[in-house]
């Protein structure tokens, strides 16, 4: 009767403790088969994450009472189409501790910038932010793209104060000086109801060549419409050879029952003093199926190109796909 007492008293004791903390194994498998074609050469190969990157992950929390909580979050990318893991470190695509509470949530480690959060909205219905994202080909006309992710970055997340959040981020590269590559980002964001419009800038500082500092500011709106969701925004990219690119893009996502159609467009163009350097363009097309809540078809196509200030073609793309993808 003892040793039952014992029992029951510490399965409640660990019910109490799980009650208060949680981890969750969540991961998406996305793999098609298709051609990429790149200046005339042409390629028929199994892709991975065209919809939108393989990958999976650890994520929790713990409750510290008085609203506080603990936070962790660990995700890594691989290829599922070898089993291989993504270039980079183990959990390249995130890797924080943290807290949240009343006043916001301080993340420590590597992590999307504040920056990236705007740059999401642009393209949240445009080819559904995947690999068939016109900005894949059209942003690459002149400065180089920014980075999405910053190692040994301290974040802040504000809370709403009636639909405006801010953030803040701050990546150390910890290489001494001269050569230390910082990434400071920052955004400004309102969410009501249908609508989700932010401001966003990025610096990515390298003090021992100036010349390949780059910054960036954009601007993001997406709206759901109920019949359609459509997404836009504004990129300024800038390097300190004075180099600058002025970037628009524009998507629409429209369902049509188990259906979900997406057409996108991006364009750039590229100047140095004045002069026209480089300018890039591309369109999107494609359509999903679910199959259910996790599971979904799709089929998509990618076509752009960029020429250099003479109006010459350096860089011609054609990329299709069919695929599936799998969330759990």
């Amino acid at each position: 009767m003892k040793k039952s007492l014992i029992a029951l008293a510490v399965l409640a004791s660990t019910g109490a403790a799980m009650a208060q903390s949680n981890v969750t194994l969540y991961g998406r498998i996305d793999s098609s088969i298709g051609s990429n074609k790149v200046n005339g050469v042409s390629s028929t190969q199994m892709f991975s994450g065209n919809l939108s990157s393989t990958r999976w992950g650890l994520r929790g929390s713990e409750d510290l009472g008085g609203g506080l909580k603990a936070i962790f979050g660990l995700e890594q990318g691989f290829d599922s189409s070898d089993g291989t893991q993504a270039a980079g470190s183990a959990f390249d695509r995130q890797s924080i501790v943290g807290l949240s509470g009343g006043f916001g949530t301080v993340k420590l480690g590597r992590h999307d910038t504040s920056f990236d959060d705007i740059r999401d909205i642009a393209v949240s219905s445009n080819l559904w932010d995947s690999e068939f994202t016109p900005t894949k080909i059209a942003y690459t006309a002149g400065v180089a793209d920014y980075s999405s992710r910053a190692s040994n970055q301290i974040r802040y997340e504000s809370p709403s104060f009636g639909g405006f959040t801010f953030g803040v981020g701050y990546g150390l590269d910890e290489a001494a000086d001269p050569v230390k590559r910082d990434v400071l980002s920052y955004n400004l964001r309102y969410r009501a109801g249908n609508l989700d419009v932010g401001v966003g800038r990025q610096e990515q500082k390298h003090e021992s060549v100036p010349g390949t500092d780059r910054e960036y500011t954009a601007i993001s709106g997406a709206y759901n419409f109920g019949v359609a969701r459509l997404s836009a925004g504004f990129n300024r990219a800038e390097n300190g050879a004075n180099l600058r690119d002025n970037e628009l893009s524009v998507g629409v996502n429209v369902p049509l029952g188990a259906f979900e159609v997406s057409v996108g467009y991006a364009r750039s163009k590229s100047e140095a003093a004045g002069v026209t350097t480089a300018k890039g363009s591309a369109f999107g097309l494609g359509a999903t199926y679910a199959l259910s809540k996790r599971t979904r078809l799709y089929g998509a196509y990618l076509d752009g190109d960029v020429e250099n200030g003479a109006g010459v073609t350096v860089t011609d793309r054609r990329m299709y796909s069919f695929g599936v993808r799998h969330d759990f």
